[in-house]
């Protein structure tokens, strides 16, 4: 494994964790903004701005999970039916591809995070720079649960020459 089993278990539940306050903060942002415009008649400056940023932070927190917990949508059909050796090959495949393209979200996320790291939101008083950080965080975990994808697929395909 690429961390400890006791520390992926608690980057896990912290990644978690984050993701759930993430989204109750997006929700609660949005009710109040719902209610101080129809019933207050006096629209939060901030709140759409907020909601927007960390609906990008739980969907790439959600991409993170998601690849810890192989649920991303896939056509399973043709690698159930194929040879043990096959099925190995389109896991190394898929890992591999998952890596490189973590990989690229991680140089491009990184260059753009530290380019706009200077520049302020609109009605918040952060930098955007906070809002791009998740790119590169998150493609850094996505990576790392590539590469524990790969190495289970090495072995696979090494203990199925074996049979």
């Amino acid at each position: 494994m690429i961390l400890p089993g006791r520390a992926a278990g608690i980057a896990a539940r912290a990644i978690d964790a984050l993701a759930i306050a993430l989204f109750t903060a997006m929700f609660g942002c949005v009710i109040a903004q719902v209610f101080f415009r129809y019933f207050l008649g006096s629209p939060l400056t901030w709140s759409d701005e907020l909601g927007r940023y960390l609906l990008v932070w739980c969907s790439f927190l959600g991409w993170v999970i998601a690849a810890r917990r192989r649920s991303h949508l896939g056509v399973a059909m043709f690698a159930e039916r194929a040879p043990p050796r096959l099925r190995a090959l389109l896991a190394l495949f898929g890992a591999l591809a998952a890596l490189a393209f973590a990989g690229v979200l991680a140089w491009y996320g990184t260059r753009i995070a530290l380019r706009n790291a200077d520049v302020e939101t609109v009605a918040l008083v952060f930098g955007m720079g906070i809002v791009y950080a998740i790119v590169p965080l998150a493609a850094l975990a996505v990576g790392l649960h590539a590469l524990v994808d790969a190495r289970t697929a090495v072995r696979a395909f090494a203990a199925a020459g074996k049979a």
